[in-house]
């Protein structure tokens, strides 16, 4: 499994726009951020398939919406078991104050 990179948002992103630019020969621009070739293709695959699933909607704002639909969810089903537990607390107040 690949480690985390220790490299800033911002330096990896030149380092892959100077890539897909042209501007030089990734294993160039690799040499010069100080990271491996496969490093660098894997920041390049990485940045080209967040842009594609942010273009066709699958990106942050699906996985927002996802996220907003089971939080709603979960709510509506605290709100049952609320609901259920003061019932029940009802009738245990109910059936406590009956002297037997």
């Amino acid at each position: 499994m690949a480690k985390k990179s220790d490299f800033p948002v911002s330096q990896r992103t030149e380092a892959v726009l100077a890539v897909l630019r042209k501007e030089e020969p990734l294993s160039v621009v690799a040499r010069r951020y100080g990271v491996s070739d496969p490093t660098l293709m894997r920041w390049r695959d990485d940045f080209l398939e967040s842009g594609i699933a942010a273009l066709s909607g699958k990106g942050k704002a699906a996985e927002d919406k996802s996220e907003v639909a089971r939080l709603r969810s979960d709510l509506e089903e605290q709100k049952i078991v609320v609901g259920e537990l003061s019932i029940a607390n009802y009738i245990l107040k109910k059936n406590s104050e009956r002297p037997y």
